[in-house]
């Protein structure tokens, strides 16, 4: 049985701690960077996804962490379909703002688990929201 509800992160604390959820699956982009992740995101939109988490969540900008995990659903939309176009559009236009023309940083290998870490205590935060977890319940539509 295919989930409802998907996690497209670059981030493998995201993966080791979300593999068993019953609930929800997990897109592990293993080589991928920030970028890709909202690239494949949008393809999903594009294919009948909807956002679930917003692509821009936190304050870290794209060029500050490398790490990137954003919540889509197959059924439930907590916006229009245009909405979540625009939104994932206007993150990938906000990378490249963040990162035209920069090397991206060489972090150490404990800057990189920090910023999982981050990422990882933000996707936290919107799976664990009321809100999500009355959608995810069927309590919600």
């Amino acid at each position: 049985m295919e989930k409802r509800y998907q996690l497209v992160t670059n981030n493998s604390k995201v993966l080791s701690e979300y593999t068993e959820n019953t609930d929800i699956s997990v897109d592990y982009l293993i080589a991928g960077n920030f970028l890709e992740v909202l690239i494949r995101v949008r393809d999903r939109i594009q294919s009948g996804w909807h956002l679930l988490s917003h692509p821009q969540a936190s304050n870290l900008k794209p060029n500050q962490c490398p790490y990137k995990t954003i919540l889509i659903s197959q059924e439930r939309a907590a916006e229009s379909f245009a909405r979540d176009e625009e939104l994932i559009e206007l993150a990938i236009s906000a990378y490249h703002k963040f990162t035209d023309g920069m090397v991206p940083p060489q972090w150490t290998n404990k800057a990189k688990d920090d910023f999982k870490t981050v990422d990882l205590s933000v996707i936290n935060s919107a799976v664990n929201s009321s809100l999500m977890r009355q959608m995810m319940l069927g309590n919600c539509k």
